[in-house]
């Protein structure tokens, strides 16, 4: 059995400021394969539709992650799936992004309160309006897909414990700079890798919001990883939704929170030693 779930909240700074909330998740599961997504629009004020290119992300990460046959696997190498998975993720983000464009054109004043500098930033790539990181996995049969690019959390569960599903970045931007998908090299820095499903129990999905109050992996795992994922195998979710509301508007760093997972129900008793 399998236990699939994803949720979204505005963060109190947004609130403040009156922006719409940057993230975006989805959820997918046709009993074929199971798909999540977590995506984070930078919501810095040149990203004047960030909100808007986090659900493109999301949508291009479904499309494509759909796109991907059992036959694949069979064909192809694993280096060709994950090339090919990320470049149609690009492309299909990159084609929503312009039929948004073509059918709503950046207008005066979305950008009145930009500098000079930022509005020629914007029409020398208008893509820059709609930035955005994402995270995103499917379960299809024996096999685990993950996929990421910035700075949200991407993370393989085995045996209660918590691992990175991709190496670190040496070279990843600090403070409140990360990988876009509107960046030059947004291809060369996302990553995309296929696991074997059936040496993990399961695996978990956040953007920034989520990890930043916890200021650590361990610390993350032990205070909100556990516990959140005992309930949702516990049929819980109305709780963990409702925890996870709160950090957004109260008791986290102020941002945006998503999070999304896929869990082996059968792994249950490993969360409760």
């Amino acid at each position: 059995m399998i236990e699939q779930f994803n949720v979204t909240s505005i963060g109190y700074s947004h609130i403040k400021s009156g922006k719409p909330c940057q993230d975006f998740s989805a959820s997918y599961s046709d009993g074929e394969r199971n798909i999540v997504t977590a995506c984070d629009g930078h919501g810095g004020e040149v990203y004047i539709r960030s909100h808007k290119g986090s659900k493109f992300a999301s949508l291009a990460i479904l499309r494509a992650m759909l796109a991907t046959e059992s036959l694949s696997f069979r064909k192809y190498t694993a280096e060709d799936i994950e090339h090919n998975l990320k470049l149609n993720i690009l492309c299909e983000w990159n084609r929503l992004v312009r039929e948004d464009l073509a059918e709503h054109p950046i207008r005066k004043s979305e950008v009145a309160h930009l500098t000079y500098t930022q509005i020629k930033s914007i029409k020398q790539n208008p893509a820059k309006a709609y930035g955005t990181t994402l995270s995103g996995a499917m379960l299809f049969g024996n096999r685990l897909i993950c996929v990421g690019l910035g700075d949200g959390g991407c993370f393989l569960v085995k045996n209660g414990e918590l691992y990175p599903a991709f190496p670190e970045d040496e070279d990843e931007p600090v403070a409140n700079v990360t990988y876009s998908l509107c960046g030059e090299k947004a291809f060369e820095h996302m990553n995309a890798r296929i696991f074997d499903m059936r040496t993990l129990d399961g695996v978990l999905i956040c953007t920034d919001g989520i990890l930043g109050p916890y200021q650590s992996t361990e610390n993350f795992k032990r205070s909100f990883v556990r516990p959140v994922v005992r309930r949702v195998l516990d049929g819980k979710t109305n709780e963990v939704k409702n925890f996870v509301c709160d950090l957004g508007l109260r008791s986290g760093i102020g941002d945006d929170v998503s999070l999304a997972m896929i869990l082996k129900g059968s792994t249950r008793s490993r969360f409760y030693r």
